[in-house]
């Protein structure tokens, strides 16, 4: 599938597996290991004839560096919600905390500890408000 970035400038993404692309305003081919990435970044998605791809229900983005932003945290909550539903001991320190290493191989993208912790609080919350419901 093919992906321009979100404004005049190329967009670089480089994975935690230490591979890299580079996706240029006017379009290129992404290989699938890079869309999760591309797609929080903010690419966007092209059709075969070049036209931009509306996500279905949503109005065109252009440029939209908050929707990207949205779409990333949104993954990242995603990705500690999978953690949470594992069984894999190494997924959380001994303080609690979502091991951010872990984390990053999990959501197949670089995240900060402060993006980690923010969406971690808010699913935390979210959990309990399910619980309690």
């Amino acid at each position: 599938m093919k992906f321009r970035s979100p404004g005049e400038q190329p967009l670089h993404i480089g994975l935690t597996s230490g591979h890299t692309l580079v996706i240029p305003p006017e379009g290129v081919e992404v290989p699938d290991m890079f869309r999760r990435e591309a797609i929080s970044r903010g690419a966007e998605p092209l059709a075969d004839t070049g036209a931009l791809i509306a996500p279905a229900g949503d109005a065109p983005q252009a440029g939209s560096g908050q929707a990207a932003a949205d779409k990333r945290f949104a993954l990242i909550k995603e990705a500690l919600r999978t953690m949470l539903n594992g069984a894999n001991e190494e997924d959380f320190t001994d303080g609690g905390k979502p091991a951010l290493q872990r984390l990053k191989a999990v959501a197949g993208f670089n995240i900060t500890r402060a993006e980690a912790d923010e969406a971690w609080a808010q699913v935390q919350a979210e959990e309990a408000e399910a619980d309690n419901s």
